[in-house]
């Protein structure tokens, strides 16, 4: 051990020698080092990680934003002829019963376009909807 590490020491119980010696030799390591040498790999990461979050804006949240928008349009569109078809009085009035829109257009084609396949679907739900009342209502006579 250098006698200037001990002599440094004295008068710091908890430090000894050893931490002086230490410190001289992390000195002149770090004497050829300065944060200018530092730049190009903090330029390196800084790069790759923008590219990183970049890439994961355009491929996750606008593309996720186009998506959901997409949906959101065509939820609406589909909720609206649901509705029209289904025959919710705001519907009507907006698309079939008003006056703009071509709601004349629009009555005429909902009038002729009911294609049989429908009707005789609706038929079959009107028969099974009616097989269900007269089995209820036979059912609740028993007890009268």
């Amino acid at each position: 051990m250098d006698q200037k590490f001990l002599d440094q020491a004295e008068g710091y119980e908890t430090l000894g020698p050893h931490y002086f010696a230490a410190r001289e030799t992390a000195q002149k390591f770090m004497e050829h080092y300065e944060p200018k040498n530092f730049e190009p790999m903090i330029k390196k990461a800084a790069d790759t990680f923008m590219e990183g979050m970049q890439s994961a804006l355009e491929d996750w949240f606008l593309s996720n934003v186009e998506s959901n928008l997409q949906g959101t349009i065509w939820r609406q569109i589909d909720d609206s002829v649901e509705a029209l078809m289904a025959g919710e009085r705001w519907a009507l009035e907006r698309y079939a019963l008003a006056d703009r829109y071509d709601c004349v257009k629009i009555r005429e084609a909902v009038a002729k376009h009911v294609p049989q396949e429908l009707q005789d679907m609706r038929m079959k739900d009107l028969e099974t909807e009616n097989e269900k009342l007269r089995k209820d209502l036979e059912y609740l006579r028993r007890f009268r």
